[in-house]
């Protein structure tokens, strides 16, 4: 059943986190029950308790002891430039009125089911069973898990959405990839057929990059952080 396979392992991260977390500290650097407000968007006591369970958790897990002072540290700052990230990428999905269904959501978990779900469906052989995963999710006893699925994975596709929507314009056509590549050693159009689209993925993300890191240099620029924090 979806109910046995899924619930463990879904939240596994989570419950991790939280174990580091008690090791560390159990008071965030602020007082009162907001961390911060970034255009306006409150970040709460227990965003940045939850986000800091959650860089902790992963922290840990490359080490074999308890975090020091300067990770600890670290960790806080690692927290909050998280939790302002996100607040800001949701302020421009919001203004840009990006909605995910859940609708879409569910079609995308049957259709191209995250890797911690499939795995679970995935015999010894490397074969996922998609049938027996379909009927997992259709299955009326397992509605409650299906419904935390949704829940959790709707903010990823609307980032995925907004992204998307963002770079849209962003092409690689063939004579900026020939006026890169001709100079080459050995270079010849003939190597070049041969190789530019795989020349293309790797420009085209490195484009993208590129832009996605100016829009948000942009965007944090013109973005109204208050900090409440006593480490910074």
């Amino acid at each position: 059943m979806l109910k046995i396979f899924l619930l463990p392992i879904f939240f596994s991260a989570f419950l991790l986190a939280d174990s580091a977390y008690s090791q560390i500290s159990d008071v965030p650097p602020f007082t009162g029950d907001t961390a911060g407000i970034v255009n306006g968007r409150p970040i709460t006591r227990k965003d940045y308790t939850e986000m800091l369970s959650i860089v902790t958790g992963q922290m840990m897990q490359k080490k074999s002891g308890s975090l020091t002072g300067q990770e600890i540290l670290e960790a806080h700052r690692k927290t909050w430039e998280n939790l302002v990230n996100d607040a800001i990428v949701s302020d421009s999905i919001e203004k840009k009125g990006i909605i995910v269904t859940d609708a879409e959501v569910r079609s995308m978990l049957e259709n191209d089911p995250p890797l911690v779900l499939s795995r679970q469906f995935t015999d010894s052989a490397g074969k996922f069973h998609k049938e027996d995963y379909l009927e997992a999710m259709h299955n009326p006893h397992n509605d409650s898990i299906v419904r935390i699925l949704i829940t959790v994975a709707k903010p990823e596709m609307q980032k995925q959405k907004f992204s998307n929507m963002l770079l849209a314009s962003i092409t690689v056509n063939d004579e900026e990839l020939w006026k890169e590549y001709k100079d080459q050693k050995g270079a010849t159009r003939k190597k070049f057929e041969s190789e530019k689209e795989e020349l293309r993925k790797r420009k085209l993300l490195e484009k993208q990059q590129a832009f996605f890191v100016s829009w948000f240099a942009s965007a944090k620029a013109n973005t109204k952080i208050i900090d409440y924090r006593t480490i910074k």
